[in-house]
């Protein structure tokens, strides 16, 4: 009799549970034991070499060297101070314009030299504060070097003094630059302009004309920078130097093409320009000692007030 598969059901052992096995720990050798030791007597030995040696030596290295760029930054405040007061003493008299050639040169000279010298000793300031930066950011000090609590104030009065210095020896640059331009503009009308106009060479006279309206015109914007602390009654003599030049170049057109009513017009603009040159130039100097005690001594007044409290 046939019978289908059959599938025979059989019970499996349940598998037996781990067993804890105890096992003692291993005994650290002696060796292992006096090798530590040794490793933590290195480390609180280099620990203790570092603060007690390393360490202030460090400081000591980094003291020096901020005191000698101290030391060369107060020079440089003593020196850029006295030159720029000798300096501006001169132009505060009549203004830069006021000067002789002679004298513009050699001024001239003087604050080129002068604010190189300011800015030579500011890189010194920064060199100092660069040395006490890092001397603050050494690891392991429960406070900063006792030099930088006395020498960052005297580095801070020192840097104010020496922009203050810059900024009047900058200006100083700018406004005898510009002098020196416009006293060899003046010297062309007196002695080029007017001799051509009274000798009626048109020809001549309007070409001078010409070119001194060009550059007169290109002057009136340094002259008007803040920087240059240029006074602005010379900006007026600058702008009566073009009427005169415009007014120069009118007549000599008008009669050069033999415009005769044109000409006499033009001719008593030139005459109402040329008196209007002498009065804004005298304006101008004797303007020029209130102007500079309104811009300049302010800041020569910083320069000694930051100077002595700088130390130098």
């Amino acid at each position: 009799m046939a019978c289908g598969p059959r599938y025979v059901f059989v019970a499996l052992p349940r598998p037996a549970s781990p067993r804890l096995v105890f096992r003692p720990a291993r005994r650290v050798s002696w060796a292992t034991r006096i090798f530590a030791i040794l490793v933590l007597v290195l480390a609180a030995g280099a620990m203790g070499a570092f603060l007690e040696v390393v360490l202030p030596q460090r400081v000591a290295q980094l003291a020096q060297s901020e005191s000698s760029e101290l030391a060369q930054a107060r020079t440089g405040v003593s020196d850029s101070s006295t030159a720029v007061t000798s300096l501006w003493s001169e132009i505060s008299a009549k203004g830069g314009i006021g000067l002789s050639p002679d004298q513009l040169t050699k001024d001239l000279a003087l604050a080129k030299a002068t604010e190189k010298s300011a800015d030579d000793a500011l890189s010194h300031i920064q060199a100092a504060q660069s040395y006490m930066a890092q001397a603050d950011g050494l690891p392991f000090q429960f406070h900063s070097p006792s030099f930088i609590a006395t020498d960052r104030p005297a580095l801070q009065h020192a840097e104010k003094a020496l922009q203050a210095t810059i900024k009047l020896t900058h200006g100083a640059t700018l406004q005898l630059s510009l002098a020196q331009h416009l006293n060899q503009d003046a010297q062309t009308i007196s002695g080029s302009l007017y001799p051509s106009l009274n000798a009626r060479q048109w020809t001549d006279a309007a070409r001078t004309a010409s070119a001194l309206t060009t550059d007169l015109t290109t002057q009136q914007v340094p002259a008007g920078d803040p920087e240059a602390l240029f006074d602005p009654l010379w900006a007026k003599w600058i702008d009566a130097m073009l009427a005169v030049a415009s007014s120069a170049k009118q007549v000599s057109l008008a009669s050069a093409a033999g415009q005769t009513q044109q000409a006499q017009l033009a001719n008593r603009g030139l005459d109402t320009a040329r008196a209007q040159l002498a009065a804004s130039y005298a304006s101008a100097q004797n303007g020029a000692a209130s102007w500079q005690a309104k811009t300049v001594q302010p800041l020569l007044d910083t320069i000694a007030r930051e100077k002595s409290a700088a130390g130098a």
